[in-house]
């Protein structure tokens, strides 16, 4: 086994959004079996008010039950849903103008940008152009957690998020990615996120609604169930009635309207009717088998199926024509292998849909992080490596702990200062916010006005006024002409 690296940040907390999980990973040293893992539920939106009241309770309630745990230095790691990336390219410039020109292109894409805590990092530049990787969080966010963990004597040494950690494991686990530039595509059970690396920099991640469990092995898994689609069926049904609507309210008008008296038919009006009927035919056919399907579209969304018990039955699967089908599996292997074209075809096409990134570095391959009962399907799938362009391979070659694997972004948490620091978001307070108790309040005044004074670089009166009074003293008691 590779040699165990030394941590420098013995303490993790995650944020989970969708899960709406907040879990406190820790470990000893280096020792990755002392790893202690806890997880609590949290029923409020995230970053809400009444989420960071609950996440004080979960710290508070986690330092009381385990009062030993190391926690002087925490990495916080955000979901990815809470941090933008982007690229961003300026023309060659003198380096003074990068900042204020840098500011322009962000304030133009997002609005009021100084609401957000922006990192960047150079990527690439030529003599006409300059191209910026950007990660960033609201600032909000970043002071408010920070304010949650400071009231717990919990001090934040880094706040990142998920996709960055998990790569910052990636490279832990395989110190031969250190510095490379590839796709990892870390999959669960429920959920997988592929993301992208260049040059051991995160700079983009995608996620997908399904996991490992569905490699089934007596069936393939249509695609189409898998993602929900409904709001996206509805919006199209609900602005097909209102576009039929409207053509009926129009078709009323005119034939409420008074139609003059058709003048005479001629000889070559008589040529043409037999023409224009037939098109109008060919009209009234579409419009009935457009009508057909948008009324059979309509029952199926607002009146599903239902079973001889009234139950509603699952939603069907698309039915493709027989030349866009593959042959039917004959084994177990063949069906998880189907199923597995899945995740490949998405990696793919990620890849394809980001060619800015992708020009930086493409991937040497990609690195797939999941049980070791999956490792056939590497073989399998790089039988076909000339035509998707890129190698399957395993993440962990060796035994890994499970508290590792399956929880990639927590662990690459504890390395956060090593690895991937373009997207770390340094405090933004230096220190826990004190409260003076109500004996002491009247003590600290005076004091307090005069440090705001001077951090606002105003004078303080009292001290002003004293002067004053001191040299109207001595005018009063100083001779006309003064001393000699």
């Amino acid at each position: 086994m590779a040699k165990q690296k030394t941590v420098n940040i013995e303490s993790v907390i995650g944020i989970d959004a969708e899960k709406e999980v907040i879990s406190l990973y820790s470990i000893t040293g280096s020792d990755k079996s002392s790893i202690n893992y806890l997880m609590s539920g949290f029923k409020a939106r995230p970053f809400s008010h009444e989420f960071y009241d609950k996440l004080g309770a979960v710290l508070g309630q986690f330092r009381e039950d385990h009062p030993n745990n190391p926690m002087q230095k925490v990495t916080i790691v955000l979901p990815d849903q809470a941090v933008l990336t982007d690229m961003i390219n300026l023309p060659a410039i003198n380096k003074k103008a990068v900042d204020s020109s840098l500011a322009a292109s962000l304030s133009n894409v997002y609005g009021n940008s100084s609401d957000i805590k922006f990192n960047r990092m150079m990527v690439n530049q030529s003599k006409q152009m300059m191209t910026y990787a950007i990660a960033g969080v609201r600032k909000d966010i970043l002071l408010n957690l920070q304010k949650a963990c400071a009231e717990h004597q919990i001090s934040v040494g880094n706040i990142t998020y998920a996709s960055s950690a998990a790569t910052n494991a990636a490279m832990v686990i395989n110190p031969k990615l250190k510095n490379a530039s590839f796709v990892l595509l870390d999959i669960d059970e429920e959920t997988a996120k592929i993301i992208f690396v260049v040059k051991g920099k995160t700079l983009g991640f995608y996620s997908l609604p399904f996991g490992y469990k569905m490699l089934y092995k007596t069936r393939v898994m249509a695609e189409d169930l898998i993602f929900d689609h409904t709001p996206a069926e509805l919006l199209i049904i609900n602005a097909k009635a209102k576009a039929k609507a409207k053509h009926m309210a129009l078709e009323e008008e005119v034939d409420d309207t008074v139609v003059e008296e058709a003048p005479p038919v001629t000889d070559d009006d008589e040529l043409e009717f037999p023409t224009r009927r037939k098109v109008e035919d060919e009209d009234d056919e579409e419009d009935v088998e457009l009508e057909a399907e948008l009324a059979e579209v309509e029952a199926e969304a607002e009146e599903p199926e239902l079973d001889a018990m009234g139950k509603k039955l699952k939603k069907t699967a698309r039915k493709l024509p027989k030349f866009m089908l593959r042959p039917t599996p004959t084994n177990r292997e063949g069906y998880m292998y189907e199923n597995f074209r899945l995740f490949v075809k998405w990696t793919l096409e990620f890849i394809a849909s980001n060619p800015a990134i992708a020009s930086l570095g493409y991937p040497e391959a990609v690195y797939v992080n999941m049980p070791e009962e999956y490792n056939f399907l590497y073989d399998m799938v790089n039988l076909e490596e000339e035509d998707n362009g890129v190698r399957f391979l395993p993440l962990i070659t060796e035994e890994e702990v499970d508290v590792v694997k399956k929880n990639l972004d927590l662990y690459g948490g504890l390395f956060a200062k090593t690895y991937n620091g373009f997207n770390n978001f340094p405090a933004l307070i230096a220190h826990a916010p004190k409260h003076p108790t109500a004996n002491k309040a009247e003590e600290g005044k005076e004091g307090d006005a005069k440090e705001g004074a001077a951090a606002e670089g105003k004078p303080d009166f009292k001290e002003t006024l004293k002067k004053i009074l001191e040299v109207i003293k001595k005018i009063a008691t100083t001779e006309i002409g003064g001393k000699k």
